[in-house]
């Protein structure tokens, strides 16, 4: 690109969030959005919003929602229910010349440079997604032990490390390399989450690298429910039940899979009744890898977790914003 062409090239970035009966959540993601500071860099930005509640849409509740920022706005209803589905939508919405899909979720605000770092960090050689770190805002104070623990946090990186997967609630890809090689969300993690798993490891396996970029933050809202040990467990199944049945998709690592889920629930076993003696973050981390264990070896017994039902997700809202 030549000096004079780069100094008036504006990156377009298709900025995607699905959303699901979090009205007040996406408004405040919106906000994040529109108080980004860009300090002289000039990029364009389209937001695409896939509601997947039609019988309650954030629309019902907000009214226009290009009225609530300065950025263009692409606005649609999926009727199909699953969050694969949405975010399928979403990309097949994403305007044809953005150069960067961001993919960010509506429990989420963004610090005002997260744009600016993103493109700072996708734009380094032979890079293909970004992913950022993510900090947890609690509405209430967690036990001790959650926190301990750092559940809700993704980072601290090092700026530009390599990272073997991305997610969903903090990430940017290449748009260019999206298109060439086809790849879309798997319909069979429609309703059981683990989508972004599957979808950044068939990038990195595609040749694909992965970069840390370790100031674009987001903060994500964690209300009190998601801090129970019940809650915990059900989310460390369905990572452990993602894991396997990834393996069973791409048929690699099927058997250290297998080894790796019964490690898991060794391990686990072994931090509670050992380790975990006058600790409760040692002994609630051992309860979590038995559980991750037993997500793993179900899903080589080809059982599914469907931690986003219908019915699941809805009494996860309650109490949301």
């Amino acid at each position: 690109m030549n000096a004079d062409r780069q100094k008036h090239y504006q990156p377009h970035v298709a900025i995607c969030v699905a959303t699901y009966l979090r009205p007040q959540g996406l408004r405040l993601l919106i906000e994040s959005l529109d108080a980004q500071k860009l300090e002289g860099k000039f990029v364009r930005v389209t937001l695409v919003i896939v509601d997947n509640a039609p019988e309650a849409t954030a629309r019902d509740t907000l009214g226009d929602i290009q009225e609530l920022t300065k950025w263009p706005v692409l606005y649609v209803v999926e009727h199909v229910r699953g969050i694969v589905s949405a975010r399928n939508r979403a990309l097949a919405e994403a305007p044809q010349d953005a150069d960067y899909i961001a993919f960010l979720d509506d429990d989420e605000s963004a610090s005002e440079h997260w744009l600016e770092r993103m493109l700072e960090t996708v734009v380094l050689p032979d890079t293909a997604a970004v992913q950022g770190p993510v900090e947890p805002k609690y509405r209430q104070d967690p036990p001790a032990w959650v926190d301990t623990l750092n559940l809700f946090r993704m980072g601290p990186y090092e700026q530009g490390a390599r990272l073997n997967s991305a997610a969903t609630n903090n990430s940017m890809v290449d748009a260019s390399v999206v298109r060439k090689l086809g790849i879309r969300f798997d319909p069979r993690f429609n309703i059981t989450g683990g989508e972004d798993e599957e979808f950044f490891t068939k990038l990195r396996k595609a040749g694909g690298t992965i970069r840390a970029s370790s100031d674009a933050l987001v903060w994500d809202d964690v209300p009190e429910n998601r801090t129970s040990m019940r809650w915990l467990a059900r989310r460390w199944f369905r990572k452990g039940n993602t894991l396997g049945r990834i393996a069973l998709i791409h048929r690699r690592g099927i058997v250290m899979r297998a080894v790796k889920g019964f490690g898991a629930i060794g391990w686990g076993c072994l931090t509670c009744v050992c380790l975990g003696f006058g600790s409760s973050a040692r002994w609630h981390r051992g309860v979590l890898e038995v559980f991750r264990g037993l997500g793993m070896l179900a899903a080589l017994l080809r059982f599914d977790f469907a931690e986003y039902s219908t019915s699941a997700v809805q009494v996860d809202r309650v109490g949301g914003r």
